[in-house]
């Protein structure tokens, strides 16, 4: 004989696995979220190792992309350009907010541009 076990029991139980499990691993909670059809605002802070700036750009355009880029700090801008090479920290010293953005904006469209052609 099996044992038997309640079905919600089971669900409740899975639910609060994955709820653990997206609670500790953000990267895995964008991905999912971004595969839903829904709209969802994240605090900049939680996503500055997580969000892609050329995905950023290429999915929501340039204008989108720089309203979006406005709710993280230039030191957060900073370290996501270095990461996928947009720009070197001698390219970015001394450069106000507004500037970092737009520089995002310019080398991160030009960088779409060439994989796409």
């Amino acid at each position: 004989m099996t044992d038997q076990h309640d079905p919600m029991e089971v669900i409740d139980k899975f639910l609060g696995a994955l709820r653990s499990e997206l609670a500790a691993n953000p990267e895995m909670t964008y991905r999912i979220i971004k595969a839903l059809p829904v709209s969802v605002n994240f605090e900049a802070a939680d996503m500055v190792e997580i969000v892609n700036p050329l995905e950023l750009i290429s999915q929501n355009g340039s204008e989108k992309a720089r309203d979006l880029f406005h709710a993280f700090k230039p030191a957060d801008l900073k370290k996501m350009a270095r990461r996928v090479n947009l720009a070197s920290s001698t390219d970015m010293a001394r450069l106000s907010k507004d500037d970092l953005i737009d520089l995002l904006i310019s080398r991160g469209a030009q960088k779409i541009a060439e994989r796409s052609s």
